[in-house]
């Protein structure tokens, strides 16, 4: 299992990435949708971000997630990231973030590791769409209160604004997540 995610480093970013825009907790909780009450205790270092939060909150800023979890790419137009990238722990669940170049905006890639010991979590939802790899194992994918079961070698693309949840009851599985903006984020992002 990969390092537990440093709370406090976590959250000392988020505020600086929030106050170097210039933005005060209400201002990034409208434009997240996250909490403000919410914000202020991960801002804290009290609380673990999901990766729907942290989705969310990366597009806020305008950041990648690995910066977030202290990951520093060159500034370079092209990155690579081997099988010895840095894994953290967040939620239950193992994940190392494997993509983004210095200017990278549009789409998140991780890869991530859902134990079967992981307890189930409430279904989130975060604006843009996501993409879903299985690399190994049998990954149980509720979405919109359906519950698809996706073997080795499966994909599946939906909408990330509706409830979705991973989980898995046959030992750990193993999925290559990309979550990409949606297209007025992306019109924003571009202007």
């Amino acid at each position: 299992m990969g390092a537990a995610l440093d709370l406090a480093a976590i959250g000392a970013r988020l505020r600086t990435g929030r106050e170097s825009r210039g933005l005060t907790l209400d201002q990034l909780a409208a434009i997240s949708g996250v909490s403000k009450a919410h914000l202020s205790r991960l801002e804290s270092g009290v609380r673990h971000p999901s990766i729907a939060v942290l989705v969310e909150l990366v597009r806020a800023l305008g950041v990648r997630i690995g910066s977030l979890v202290g990951e520093d790419v060159e500034d370079t137009p092209l990155t690579s990231f081997g099988p010895d990238v840095p894994r953290h722990t967040a939620a239950g669940l193992e994940i190392a973030s494997v993509s983004g170049y210095a200017n990278s905006r549009a789409l998140e890639a991780m890869r991530v590791v859902v134990p079967a010991s992981r307890p189930p979590t409430a279904p989130v939802r975060h604006r843009g769409e996501e993409w879903l790899y299985i690399a190994r194992g049998i990954l149980e994918l509720e979405y919109d209160g359906v519950l698809y079961e996706l073997v080795t070698e499966t994909a599946a693309h939906f909408d990330a604004s509706r409830p979705h949840r991973m989980t898995t009851r046959r030992g750990s599985a193993e999925v290559l997540l990309v979550t990409a903006a949606d297209r007025t984020e992306l019109a924003q992002i571009h202007h």
